[in-house]
């Protein structure tokens, strides 16, 4: 009987092992094929941008200022070029101009003189033609009498106008590119707010020119007060020296 149980124990013993080897069994062979999870890849930092020295930046800036020379150069060539265009353009036309009007002046004045007496002779007949009227239809007639002459005159003015041709006109001054910009100078770290370059700490003083006095070291006012006062007691004599009681 004993026998019995203990096969027994053993053999569910067994089978609980091997159930539990069987469900640990592909969790051991993913972690060993390293295919787990899918892990993304992390971000790559874009590197920073050295920052440049004050050596580096001034000579960035001198590449820069003889380009900027050049192109000045050539934009003043052809603000000149352009200039001198539009002067001999503008000499051009005020010669047109003035032969157009010493040719059509006199036709100009008398198309002119015509309209005005088309006017006048509109503007009389106009007012007759109110005054003879008797009711309010003949007085409508006058002002619409007047209208249709005006607007003949005026039609007619305009007509022989165009019929001289199209004046000069003047030339229109040329667009020039921008200006080119000046590059700035960086600014020497080694300068301080008024100009003037810093003294590093341990630098050595620069030596004073020929004809120049460094600066001493003078006394505050209360060192001098007090040399004053000690003088002033070292020179004074007793006055009571050798008188008898």
């Amino acid at each position: 009987m004993r026998s019995v149980r203990a096969v027994t124990a053993s053999l569910s013993l067994s089978l609980t092992l091997s159930l539990v080897s069987v469900g640990f069994a592909p969790t051991s062979a993913l972690a060993e094929d390293g295919t787990s999870s899918p892990q993304s890849p992390s971000p790559t930092a874009s590197p920073s941008p050295t920052p440049q020295s004050y050596q580096q930046q001034l000579d960035a800036y001198k590449v820069k200022l003889e380009e900027y020379k050049v192109a000045l150069e050539k934009w003043n060539t052809l603000r000149k070029a352009a200039d001198d265009a539009f002067k001999n353009d503008m000499e051009k036309f005020k010669i047109a101009r003035d032969a157009w009007d010493e040719k059509n002046s006199a036709l100009i004045d008398e198309i002119n003189n015509d309209f005005r007496k088309d006017i006048n002779k509109a503007r009389a007949d106009f007012k007759t033609a109110f005054s003879a009227a008797k009711s309010t239809e003949a007085k409508a007639a006058a002002r619409n009498a007047l209208g249709a002459a005006t607007l003949a005159a005026t039609t007619a003015r305009q007509v022989a106008l165009e019929a001289l041709g199209e004046p000069p006109t003047p030339p229109t001054r040329p667009a020039l590119a921008p200006r080119p910009v000046e590059p700035l100078k960086p600014i020497d770290p080694a300068l301080t707010k008024n100009g003037k370059r810093q003294i590093q700490p341990g630098s050595p003083q620069p030596n004073p020119q020929p004809g120049q006095r460094g600066k001493e070291n003078k006394p505050d006012k209360g060192d001098r007060q007090k040399q004053q006062q000690a003088q002033s007691g070292s020179e004074t004599l007793p006055t009571n020296f050798g008188t008898s009681a």
